[in-house]
């Protein structure tokens, strides 16, 4: 991650009463959380990560440059000459027949 760090969405039960509650934590919290009801010890039922979008979509563009320079290339590589020009002459027809 490039900033903050993560945060997790948490919902919590109470280990002897009906009650629950979900808020955000952060990510190391290592904190024991009683029960409003009943201050009894709570257990995690469900966690989910969140993360910035902005920060997500920098580094999914980074990602997809880094296979993109490579990928076209190792592909020709791996055709054969025949095929490489079977496809060549397809996408030529293609753009010739937009016009």
């Amino acid at each position: 991650m490039m900033g903050r760090s993560p945060r997790k969405f948490v919902t919590r039960a109470c280990a002897v009463c009906e009650w629950s509650g979900a808020w955000v934590e952060p990510p190391q919290s290592t904190k024991v959380v009683d029960c409003p009801w009943c201050h009894a010890p709570t257990r995690i039922v469900r966690e989910e990560w969140l993360f910035d979008v902005s920060e997500m979509r920098a580094q999914a563009a980074v990602f997809g440059r880094m296979g993109g320079l490579k990928g076209g290339r190792s592909r020709a590589e791996r055709l054969s000459p025949r095929r490489r020009s079977d496809i060549a002459r397809r996408a030529a027809a293609a753009r010739w027949k937009r016009r």
